[in-house]
């Protein structure tokens, strides 16, 4: 079998112990090319796992790459409004190979996708690699995809946005309540409307969430991981 775990293995073995259950419901908000999909689906093979992506290139490459009944893949970007928002493509022509950490995906789509560093495409202008048009997407406030759906509890909401976290938090509503655990990205600055690590700790704290210290990252920039108050 193989494995796309990688340098990641720790970190999603923290999220087994965590979460403490085989079959958890995922969402991952900014799925990208569905590598931390393949990921979580190693880590809980019972998993359900929802993952949201608005741009098409990086759509292409996890349809033809991402291949498990249990991964269901939203071509859609969370907000905090519905209908549709200006996408902001990121594109680094100076990537002309397959990174190591995307090794599974061949040369030739890694290329002709354009897809040198699309991770930092988003909603939010700032990044100055971009691709010379920005495009429209559909966007849905989470809490009105959730009702469509059928979604009540969420053990992980996973945010990986690019500076639109606030957005897909605030679209989240009264149904942020229902999740477990939030881990988040924070303290991408040159983005309009980025938290920092402060700013981010304020926002989620005030939805009813405690931030996990031991498992968060300390610098300007990282990754934090929050639990609900009494779940």
């Amino acid at each position: 079998m193989n494995s796309y775990m990688k340098k990641c293995k720790k970190k999603f073995n923290m999220f087994k112990v965590i979460i403490g259950k085989d079959d958890p419901i995922i969402l991952e908000v900014g799925a990208h090319f569905g590598e931390d999909s393949l990921r979580f689906i190693e880590a809980f093979p019972k998993a359900t796992i929802h993952c949201f992506e608005p741009d098409p290139r990086c759509v292409e490459v996890f349809k033809k790459y991402v291949n498990n009944p249990r991964i269901h893949l939203h071509e859609i970007a969370l907000s905090n409004v519905n209908g549709e928002l200006e996408f902001f493509q990121s594109f680094n022509e100076s990537e002309d190979q397959v990174p190591e950490k995307y090794d599974w995906i061949s040369e030739e789509d890694y290329i002709n996708l354009k897809l040198g560093n699309s991770g930092s495409s988003s909603l939010k202008k700032g990044y100055d690699k971009v691709l010379s048009e920005s495009i429209k997407v559909e966007a849905i406030r989470y809490e009105d995809w959730a009702v469509k759906n059928n979604i009540v509890e969420v053990d992980l909401l996973w945010i990986d946005v690019q500076g639109a976290e606030k957005d897909v938090l605030d679209g989240m509503a009264g149904s942020i309540e229902n999740v477990r655990f939030i881990w988040i990205e924070f303290g991408e600055l040159q983005y309009e409307d980025a938290l920092s690590r402060e700013e981010t700790v304020e926002h989620i704290s005030n939805k009813g969430f405690k931030l996990i210290d031991h498992f968060s990252s300390k610098g300007e920039a990282g990754d934090l991981l929050f639990m609900r108050e009494g779940k």
